[in-house]
């Protein structure tokens, strides 16, 4: 533990960051060579040795960036899906927390910060590849984007049955 975080001093001289600004830099290349339809989901772990520009004796299946490995998969037009379900994720959420008091903002609040964690992490790693962390991810979407607390939504459900 002591000896990553004394490697954060000069992250440069981290084999695993150096490697993984490596990586991002082949995948640049990647995308240059299919910008439009990408490789194909899937395909990267088959793809990438193609393009490595330094030696391992590491087999990299992920190149250990959600938004680098979605652009060189689907191309430039999956990866405006990706930016523009990230953005409509944010729209939905700021307008449900400026629709609800501060109290009643937590369920709103809460998910929304766990899905930039989450969002975060991916720049870095490839969180949403593991199942669990899409799944939770996902579940934090629909949260955000519902925006009724409980309250509200059993009082919807009240109200009709009453009718």
């Amino acid at each position: 533990m002591l000896k990553q975080l004394d490697s954060l001093r000069d992250p440069l001289t981290n084999d695993s960051v150096v490697s993984r600004l490596a990586i991002a830099g082949d995948l640049l290349r990647m995308v240059r060579d299919r910008p439009i339809a990408g490789w194909g989901l899937g395909l990267f772990p088959i793809i990438y040795p193609q393009y490595r520009s330094f030696s391992t004796d590491l087999f990299v299946n992920q190149a250990h960036n959600d938004y680098l490995q979605a652009l060189v998969e689907t191309g430039i037009p999956g990866f405006a899906c990706v930016l523009w379900f990230i953005g409509n994720l944010y729209h939905s959420g700021i307008r449900n927390l400026r629709a609800q008091s501060s109290m009643a903002a937590a369920p709103v609040l809460g998910p929304l910060v766990g899905c930039t964690g989450i969002l975060v992490h991916s720049l870095s790693d490839f969180n949403l590849h593991i199942p669990a962390n899409a799944a939770l991810f996902f579940v934090l979407c629909g949260m955000v984007s519902n925006g009724k607390t409980p309250a509200a939504r059993n009082k919807g459900i009240h109200a009709n049955f009453g009718n």
